[in-house]
């Protein structure tokens, strides 16, 4: 029995081996893509091997959160696959309190046909198309529900603040 406990024991190791290249190129993209969106990796997760795959999914989440909106991009990855790219996007008209009031939200999927090892190279061009994709989002989240975003109000103060942290002024007098 003791025997072929050991040889049993060896058989269940060899099934979980893990391709630590290819978990560590995902690990870099999505902190590549944090760093350049200006913001830090969130929850980063793996599920181990049940086969002879190097990992069976990878998934990484970054959080963008600002001016009232609350983005969330999930990219997702299993061996030899594309890499999945979810956008998730929505309206907290309650901003500065704890809990998030939510308005609307807009969740779009984007199938790469490329490896994680192919996008990588690319990772600052593929940051600019998130900031794109998310600032359609921001367009598109407040649709149907004008009439919620009509009784929402702003203090001056708040605004003059934004105003004065953005580079050129948004509003500007004009002399007559």
């Amino acid at each position: 029995m003791g025997a072929s406990g050991s040889v049993d024991n060896a058989k269940a190791g060899a099934g979980k081996t893990i391709n630590l290249q290819g978990v560590a190129s995902f690990a870099s993209l999505v902190e590549l893509l944090a760093q350049e969106l200006g913001t830090s990796a969130g929850n980063m997760q793996g599920q181990l091997p049940n086969g002879p795959d190097a990992f069976d999914k990878l998934m990484g989440e970054i959080e963008l959160n600002s001016q009232g909106f609350m983005r969330k991009l999930i990219l997702v990855t299993q061996p030899g696959a594309p890499l999945t790219l979810r956008f998730q996007c929505a309206w907290n008209k309650n901003p500065e309190e704890g809990n998030p009031d939510i308005v609307g939200g807009v969740t779009s999927d984007y199938y790469l046909g490329v490896t994680v090892e192919d996008i990588l190279p690319q990772g600052r061009a593929l940051a600019r198309y998130i900031e794109d994709i998310f600032a359609v989002q921001d367009r598109m989240v407040t649709l149907g529900h004008s009439q919620k975003l009509a009784t929402m109000s702003a203090p001056i103060s708040k605004l003059e603040a934004f105003e004065a942290s953005e580079a050129g002024n948004l509003v500007s007098q004009v002399e007559d």
